[in-house]
C-alpha cells in the first residue's frame, strides 16, 4: 500500500499560512501540519486545528526564528543580543560546533514549546522543525530524549530520497538539491538513533530540493513514482499580505502557487487513480 503524509510547516507563523493550510486540508491533499509555538498567530492556529479535528497536529520545533517560549534567561546560549533566535540552522549549527550552544538548554526550550502546544489543547502527532535544524545531531538527540515524556512518537526525518532528475530546470533547485543532499548526510547517522529509541518515521520523504520552486509536472510525477509504504511529502502554502511580508520568510509568492497546487482537482484525481491513502502521522 502507498498513503501519504501530506504536511504543511509554519502553522502559527501567520493568519494568511493557518488560513491556507486549513484550506488545503478541506479542498485538498494536505493531512497534517506542524505548529510553531513561538509565532504570533499560534492561537489562531490552535483554534483552526479544534475546528478541524481531522488535520494531524504536530510541533515545529523552531530555535531558528523569533523570541524563545522559555524565559530567555534560561536559554540564552540560544540567543543573539535581541534576545532572539539566530535565524539560520547555519548559525545554530556554527554555535554548536564552537561549544557556544549548550543541549541542555535546546531541551528547556523544546519542553517549553511542546508544553505551550499541550495546554492549548492540541495532541501533538509528531515532531518536526523550522529550517530542518533537527537534522544536528545534539538537536536531533534532544528531542529523542524529551519526546517520550509527552506521549509523541514520531519525528520527520528528512531524508529526501535524492535524484538527479529535475535538478536542473534551475540552478537555485540544483543548489537547494545539494543541500538536501547534505541533509540527507546529517540524517544518515540519526536514523539509526531515531529507530533504537523507538521513534517512528516515515519510509520516505519528500520537498527540500523543490521548496519554493513547484510546478504540477513535478508534484504529478511525485505522485506517479510514489514508492510503497509511507511517504511524507513537505509544503509551505500560504496567502501573500502584509503578515507574511514581515515574516521574515524567503518563501511568498511559491505558498499561493503550492496552495492551487495542493487543491489541484486533476492532482487530486492522480492520488485517487494511484490508489494512494492520504494520512497523518497518527498511522505512522
Amino acid at each position: 500500500m502507498k498513503r501519504l503524509i501530506v504536511n504543511a510547516d509554519d502553522f502559527g507563523l501567520t493568519a494568511g499560512v493557518n488560513r491556507a493550510i486549513v484550506e488545503g486540508h478541506t479542498r485538498g491533499m494536505i493531512t497534517s501540519t506542524t505548529i510553531m509555538a513561538n509565532m504570533p498567530a499560534f492561537d489562531d492556529a490552535v483554534r483552526l486545528a479544534a475546528d478541524h479535528p481531522t488535520l494531524g497536529v504536530g510541533l515545529h520545533f523552531n530555535i531558528t526564528q523569533g523570541r524563545p517560549v522559555a524565559p530567555a534567561a534560561q536559554v540564552s546560549s540560544l540567543l543573539n543580543g535581541r534576545g532572539e533566535f539566530p535565524g539560520t540552522s547555519t548559525e545554530v549549527a556554527k554555535r554548536l560546533l564552537t561549544g557556544g550552544l549548550r543541549r541542555a538548554e535546546v531541551i528547556i526550550e523544546l519542553r517549553a514549546q511542546i508544553e505551550k502546544a499541550m495546554r492549548a489543547g492540541i495532541r501533538l502527532t509528531h515532531v518536526d522543525s523550522h529550517k530542518h535544524a533537527h537534522a544536528l545531531p545534539q538537536v536531533l538527540e534532544g528531542i529523542i530524549e524529551t519526546i517520550p515524556d509527552y506521549g509523541i512518537r514520531a519525528v520527520r526525518l528528512q531524508r529526501e530520497r535524492w535524484s538527479p532528475a529535475g535538478l536542473f530546470t534551475s540552478v537555485r533547485v540544483a543548489k537547494q538539491g545539494a543541500v538536501s543532499l547534505l541533509l540527507a548526510q546529517f540524517c544518515r547517522a540519526g536514523t539509526g538513533k531515531l529507530h533504537r529509541a523507538g521513534v517512528r518515521t516515515t519510509d520516505a520523504f519528500f520537498g527540500i530540493t523543490h521548496t519554493g520552486f513547484w510546478t504540477k509536472s513535478w508534484l504529478a510525477g511525485l505522485i506517479e513514482r510514489l514508492p510503497a509504504g509511507v511517504s511524507e511529502l513537505m509544503c509551505h502554502p500560504g496567502y501573500v499580505d502584509a503578515d507574511i511580508s514581515r515574516a521574515g520568510t524567503r518563501l511568498t509568492a511559491s505558498r499561493e502557487q503550492e496552495l492551487r497546487l495542493l487543491t489541484d482537482p486533476e492532482l487530486l484525481d492522480l492520488i485517487s487513480r494511484h490508489s494512494i491513502k492520504l494520512v497523518n502521522y497518527t498511522e505512522v
